[in-house]
C-alpha cells in the first residue's frame, strides 16, 4: 500500500494550531533551564525533565489557587447557612408570637 500522505520532519504543524501554540509555550517555559540541560548526557531527555518540571510547577500553583477558591467558598457556604438556619429560628418564633 502506498502512502497517501507525505512525512514531514515538523510534526507540530500536524498538531491543532491550539495545541501547536500550548506547545510553543511548553517548550518557552522549559528554555528557562537551557544551561542544565545542555550539560547533560542526554539533552533531549534532560530537556524534557524540564519541560515536565515546568508542567508541575504550573499544576502547583493551579492546585493552590482551587484550594484558595474552596476555602473562599467553604466560608460563604458556612455563612449563607448560618443565616438560613437564623432566618428559619426567626421564622418560627414569629410564628409563635
Amino acid at each position: 500500500m502506498t502512502m497517501l500522505f507525505k512525512s514531514t520532519r515538523d510534526w507540530k504543524t500536524l498538531l491543532t494550531p491550539e495545541d501547536e501554540k500550548r506547545l510553543n509555550e511548553v517548550i518557552e517555559r522549559a528554555a528557562k533551564h537551557r544551561g542544565a540541560y545542555f550539560n547533560a548526557e542526554e539533552v533531549k531527555n534532560a530537556q524534557l525533565w524540564c519541560a515536565l518540571l515546568e508542567a508541575r510547577k504550573e499544576n502547583a500553583q493551579l492546585e493552590a489557587r482551587v484550594k484558595r477558591l474552596e476555602y473562599l467558598l467553604g466560608g460563604i457556604l458556612s455563612r449563607n447557612k448560618r443565616l438560613a438556619d437564623a432566618r428559619g429560628d426567626l421564622l418560627e418564633s414569629v410564628g409563635r408570637f
